[in-house]
């Protein structure tokens, strides 16, 4: 009876719709093991099979996660597929280790498990909750697309001290204290007369040396005393290398070879130079400004500032100049492009694609800025506001690549304290300042409200690119005219056509195309509010403008007809709102470009598609032409 039973469930679910649920098949499925008794042998089959597509997950998006296991588990892209329902998570773990002794941060990232049951990882997502004998949290994730690369685990409940991990270990060495100390007293006792010798040695060499200088050439007092001012100036820390006292002062510069100004600032100028073998760019900045040359010195050595789209920094120092001021310098990369305003003054406009890569790259630059990341224990990189986005301040490392610079402005938001604590809370580019910085209405005490400005000046740096966007329709009308005599010859790769009369009425069809009405030239380069305040605008007549009457710059109407530039037309607007709460993040952001630029990938591969389908075409045509001849 029960067999007949089993058997009438299972021929019911294999009839049944494609669309099933799959969780409330999943206790029938596991019921039946692989060696049923007394089901037949082709119904077996069948029921393994069921089970088999069942438990496969769906690698779409939604159920992709981020992983860090090995390749057997995550594949060579660092990627696991979860089943439907299931999260993805983040853990983390806190282990002593003995011979560091240390605590340690390990992270993991995976795929959780579907529970049975409860179609989702509830105990496992929850498993933070309880006791456990070292430190450990997870955080989980439902949304798949990678959810959880970016997902911070909940605080420790349950601590265990270091002090239990080391008695533990100190239990092991107190086995070995005896041997050991005999070993490190003859090890000491060794040490003691090497260090003695070699320090007698130096005194005795520096002796001989004085005395005999001391006969050459008899030295004042005064001059004595310079010369031991001087020394003790060279000690100080010249902010090269990791920001410690590890290189004497013009070291740096001694390496380093001007070839040519390329730049003038309001700190001083910019050059650029050779330094061991690599050309670099140095900038410098006059005695008044050494506070802004430390706090960008100190921003770039935060921990784990390095991205892709922040400029690289190099190193810094002192310096003496032939004139006998004293200069500071910063040594970054070299970039041949220049800044964004310069790459943007060219005649050259730019296509759709590489406003938005350009606007991508500045976004993902500033996201990291403004994000706080947990590194491997007690590294932490902190929240950064530049507080100076500009055009002039964004460097194009190479085409449709850019990097943020400047960082002299900066602002580190750090144990939940301002790094530096002097500053001055209206600063910055006044025609890039946001409404709350011109009328002083910004709240220092809210650390967001430093990086909702840096948005604000964003979404103008964002306009000016796309003002320089050549906006051409002529792709989307001669897709959608099917009706037109040419249609079929407009493949783009007429040189591979062997029909010249199907080149011929390709080169008409380009011909059209560019002398098209729907081909709008770009407007020449432009800064924002340009013809509406002056070059160079006072802060009340920016005040006025921005805060009193709320002018912005205006979109394109041609804008309109392309979705990319509508919509990066519509994430300005909500960009530069009068009010920082409502403007995006910079997160936010990037994810949309990140879209966007998805969106303009997949344009170009249907375009590339209709493209061999109508070389194909126009070959079939000129084949036939030649056959009736």
């Amino acid at each position: 009876m029960n067999i007949v039973f089993l058997f009438l469930l299972v021929f019911g679910f294999s009839h049944c719709a494609v669309d099933y649920d799959q969780y409330d098949d999943e206790d029938l499925a596991l019921s039946i093991p692989k060696d049923a008794v007394g089901v037949p042998k082709e119904f077996r089959r069948r029921v393994l099979k069921e089970m088999a597509i069942r438990q496969k997950p769906n690698d779409i998006p939604k159920n992709r996660c981020y992983c860090n296991y090995d390749e057997s588990i995550c594949g060579k892209n660092m990627t696991c597929v979860k089943m439907d329902g299931a999260a993805c998570y983040h853990a983390v773990e806190e282990k002593y280790n003995k011979h560091e002794k240390r605590m340690e941060t390990q992270h993991k990232w995976g795929c959780a498990t579907l529970e049975r049951g409860s179609g989702a990882s509830h105990l496992t997502c929850n498993s933070w909750r309880a006791a456990h004998h070292s430190p450990k949290s997870i955080g989980c994730c439902y949304e798949g697309n990678f959810c959880n690369k970016d997902l911070v685990p909940p605080p420790y409940v349950h601590h265990h001290k270091e002090k239990v991990l080391q008695e533990e270990d100190n239990s092991y060495n107190e086995t070995n204290s005896s041997f050991n100390n005999v070993i490190n007293g003859i090890e000491m006792f060794f040490i003691i007369i090497a260090v003695g010798m070699i320090a007698f040695g130096v005194v005795w060499w520096a002796y001989r040396r004085r005395s005999r200088s001391a006969k050459e050439k008899p030295v004042s007092l005064s001059t004595e005393s310079s010369y031991w001012d001087e020394k003790r100036a060279m000690m100080e820390d010249s902010g090269s290398g990791s920001g410690q006292a590890a290189l004497l002062q013009r070291t740096v510069r001694q390496d380093l070879t001007i070839i040519q100004t390329i730049g003038q600032g309001r700190y001083g100028e910019v050059r650029k130079a050779l330094y061991r073998g690599s050309y670099v760019a140095v900038k410098t900045f006059y005695t008044t400004d050494e506070d802004s040359w430390k706090n960008e010195r100190d921003v770039y050595q935060t921990n784990m500032i390095n991205h892709e789209n922040i400029l690289q920094f190099v190193a810094a120092d002192i310096w003496s100049e032939e004139d006998s001021m004293t200069k500071m310098l910063l040594i970054t990369d070299y970039h041949e492009l220049g800044s964004l305003s310069d790459y943007l003054c060219r005649e050259e406009t730019l296509t759709t694609e590489e406003a938005l890569r350009l606007i991508h790259s500045c976004l993902c630059g500033i996201e990291h800025l403004h994000a706080s990341v947990q590194g491997t224990g007690s590294f932490r990189k902190p929240e950064i506001a530049h507080r100076d986005i500009k055009s002039k301040n964004i460097i194009v490392k190479r085409p449709n690549v850019c990097c943020i610079a400047d960082l002299g402005l900066a602002l580190r938001y750090q144990n939940n304290e301002i790094i530096p604590q002097k500053y001055n809370v209206q600063v910055g580019t006044k025609r890039y300042m946001a409404p709350e910085l011109l009328s002083n209405t910004l709240n220092p005490q809210d650390f967001s409200q430093f990086k909702m400005a840096d948005i604000y000046s964003m979404a103008l740096v964002m306009w000016e690119i796309v003002i320089r966007v050549e906006v051409n329709t002529c792709e989307e009308v001669s897709a959608l005219d099917e009706t037109a005599a040419d249609h079929s010859a407009s493949s783009g790769i007429g040189e591979s056509i062997s029909s010249s009369d199907n080149y011929s009425r390709i080169q008409r069809h380009q011909k059209q195309k560019v002398e098209s009405p729907a081909s709008l030239k770009a407007k020449p380069y432009m800064p924002p509010f340009d013809g509406i305040v002056h070059n160079d605008p006072s802060f009340d007549d920016m005040r006025e403008v921005v805060y009193v009457r709320k002018v912005r710059p205006p979109p394109e109407l041609a804008w309109k007809k392309v979705p990319v530039l509508h919509k990066l037309s519509k994430l300005m607007e909500d960009s530069w709102h009068a009010m920082p709460h409502f403007r995006h993040t910079a997160l936010k952001l990037k994810k949309e470009t990140t879209k966007l630029i998805e969106m303009t990938d997949r344009q170009k591969q249907q375009q590339g598609k209709e493209m061999f389908q109508q070389q194909d075409s126009c070959l079939v045509e000129s084949a036939t032409n030649r056959y009736a001849c």
